[in-house]
């Protein structure tokens, strides 16, 4: 009674099932070869490409160095490696990025000068094509004062920033 019970279950379950539960299950095969380190057919892959850090201090000639870009860069890095954060006492950041139309995209960069690095939210990663600028600040505690008292009134006094001559940019909004 029990050897009939129990085949009648399992031809229950096999009839329900299709039976395929007893067949193997197949496994992911992969046929790509793997290269190493990017190489392929022996040559090795280009280079991602370069950016542009320039220094523009407040009476003198801006200086401008094409670096390469190499791996996973954000602009806190950037400017690390470059030593740009080091130029100045006060400055004011910003990164470029090329449209493809040929005009730039400015996006503002803040940075904390008491922590001596890049707001997170602004930590942008740097592309191929892209300058980030670097603008020595002059202002003193009294402008400070005086942009803090007019925020109210509609914000700071509106200062013009320094663009790139020959540059046209794209405006937000």
């Amino acid at each position: 009674m029990r050897i009939t019970s129990l085949l009648t279950v399992t031809l229950l379950v096999a009839a329900f099932t299709g039976c395929s539960m007893f067949q193997p299950r197949p496994e992911p095969q992969l046929h790509a070869e793997v290269t190493p380190h990017g190489v392929e057919d022996g040559k090795l892959q280009p280079p991602p490409g370069n950016f542009t850090v320039e220094v523009q201090p407040e009476g003198g000639q801006p200086v401008a160095k094409e670096q390469p870009l190499v791996g996973h860069l954000t602009v806190q890095q950037a400017l690390e490696n470059t030593r740009a954060d080091k130029k100045f006492k006060k400055f004011k950041l910003s990164l470029h990025r090329p449209l493809p139309d040929g005009r730039w995209h400015k996006m503002v960069v803040r940075y904390d000068r008491d922590q001596k690095h890049v707001d997170p939210e602004f930590d942008y990663t740097v592309q191929s094509g892209d300058r980030l600028i670097v603008v020595e600040d002059t202002t003193t505690i009294l402008d400070e004062a005086l942009d803090a008292i007019t925020l109210p009134f509609g914000g700071p006094s509106l200062k013009k920033d320094s663009a790139t001559p020959g540059v046209h940019y794209h405006s937000e909004g």
